[in-house]
């Protein structure tokens, strides 16, 4: 039996039996047999070299000089009930380690040096041994450890992942308490891939906070009442199968006896992929498209049939205030948020995907939206030197558009060493103009001065070698979008 605190574990309390009492013995006999029926248990046993800890409101000090083991402490369990292990502040880092009698991690966390922490326990087993294992690096020898150790009393839900209480069924309101500041209840269901759940919750104040989580930690759409001012919170999020859980934590600085209420729901499949692999597939022609966000992180890929060489743009809408995010593979987005985007088809299918502004509201809602498409037309000229429209003859007038303030046209024209050539537009008056480059087949940039000239901007340019040269257009600005026209002139020596 182990009847002294390991090291300096002040606090001890030597009225305190540390083996839990099993209950009175059962005297059966030298002739009971093995069927004597008793019904007793063994009294748990504390595993060696670990120290047991009774809760108690006195702080408690531990100490490590570095030349052993870290400190390991075990506790007996009563079901129902909350533990709280308060640690004080350190200037030293440290883990602390919570694990089962199997030797499985329930919890674990590094508190942030020169901070008080404090871990949260419910859910555990009825008369089964739990370890404690402090452990930090050898910098940190000789720094106590101040703690308490508090039986906080009962707890209806279990506050870790691994101890979380099961949802049962699912549609059917479920209530909690937040019985003490800083306890949370974690609760766990079984999912279906693919699958939308949501919550929807009633607080009895506000400072509550509200999430989803898997067993590997990954936190989905957190609701943080106490930002809203508001007692009602939901939020839901897309399931990839298996057990997950949601965390309803009281954040408030004193407990309260009114209960929350909850109601889970399984939504069902998802209306939309949102992956390219996953989208949905639209046929070619198709001038509209309808869908909902499901939760807050919600893309709906779309797989759109397109005609090759085509100017499209793509424009949603959401129902109600919340701004609607229209995105497109190679698209240009004019203004954010993107409620319209437009793009240059290079194939028959293009991608299109819609989603939200990813701000958490207090009580998220499925938002429906349409998606309209409209064909603006072939682009009418090359966007590459591969690609680009050839300027014939001494002068030439070209009529072109810009459709998108990423499009741009390239033409080519044939020089003779030092001939000069001269392009022209009309000036916009009040407006930036449109932008010109000339460049080599290479890509180098050329010399070719600008002018504003009578009603046109003038630009002229000295070959200094005979051979292909191109010139580019691009809008610049939005004012620039649509048709424009230029002059190409082969200018007399």
């Amino acid at each position: 039996m182990l009847g002294a605190c390991l090291f300096a574990l002040s606090a001890c309390d030597s009225k305190d039996d540390p083996t839990p009492d099993a209950g009175p013995g059962v005297d059966a006999g030298t002739d009971a047999g093995s069927d004597a029926g008793s019904t007793e248990q063994p009294p748990p046993v504390i595993p060696e070299g670990h120290t047991l800890l009774t809760p108690s409101p006195e702080r408690q000090t531990l100490a490590w000089d570095g030349a052993v083991k870290p400190p390991r402490l075990a506790f007996v369990a009563r079901s129902g009930r909350h533990y709280d292990f308060a640690a004080e502040a350190r200037q030293q880092g440290y883990v602390l380690t919570l694990r089962d009698a199997a030797g499985v991690t329930l919890d674990q966390f590094d508190p942030r040096p020169g901070f008080p922490f404090t871990w949260h326990w419910s859910g555990l087993t009825e008369g089964a041994v739990y370890t404690v294992e402090l452990s930090q690096g050898p910098s940190a020898a000789g720094e106590a450890w101040v703690f308490r150790f508090l039986d906080q009393g009962l707890d209806d839900h279990g506050d870790l992942p691994l101890t979380a209480s099961p949802w049962g069924a699912l549609e059917q309101p479920l209530t909690g308490l937040g019985e003490h500041s800083g306890e949370r209840d974690v609760l766990s269901f079984a999912t279906v891939a693919d699958h939308v759940y949501a919550i929807d919750c009633t607080f009895p104040a506000q400072d509550w906070q509200l999430y989803f989580f898997n067993l590997e930690g990954a936190n989905y759409s957190v609701v943080n009442s106490d930002a809203f001012a508001q007692t009602q919170a939901a939020t839901a999020f897309k399931s990839q199968g298996g057990l997950h859980l949601v965390s309803i934590q009281d954040l408030r600085p004193a407990p309260s006896s009114e209960t929350y209420s909850c109601v889970l729901r399984d939504k069902g499949l998802e209306d939309h992929g949102n992956l390219f692999n996953t989208g949905t597939q639209l046929p070619q022609g198709t001038t509209s498209a309808q869908g909902k966000l499901d939760y807050i992180e919600d893309v709906d890929v779309f797989d759109l049939g397109v005609l090759p060489g085509h100017f499209y743009r793509a424009s949603c809408t959401l129902e109600g205030p919340t701004p609607c995010n229209v995105h497109a593979e190679h698209g240009s987005d004019q203004t954010d948020p993107h409620p319209s985007v437009t793009f240059k088809a290079e194939q028959s299918r293009h991608f299109v995907w819609a989603q939200g502004d990813r701000v958490v509201p207090a009580r998220w809602t499925a938002l429906p939206y349409t998606l309209q498409f409209e064909d603006l037309g072939t682009d009418d000229h090359g966007d590459s030197t591969y690609t680009a429209t050839p300027l014939k003859g001494l002068s030439q007038t070209v009529q072109a558009r810009f459709f998108v303030l990423n499009d741009h046209d390239v033409f080519s024209f044939q020089t003779v060493e030092g001939q000069r050539y001269q392009f022209s537009s009309p000036w916009r008056e009040g407006q930036e103009q449109v932008f010109s480059f000339i460049t080599t087949e290479q890509g180098s940039a050329q010399v070719a001065p600008r002018t504003h000239v009578g009603s046109n901007w003038v630009q002229t340019f000295t070959a200094p070698a005979t051979g292909t040269y191109f010139v580019e257009f691009r809008a610049g600005i939005e004012a620039n979008l649509g048709d424009y026209t230029f002059q190409f002139e082969a200018l007399t020596p």
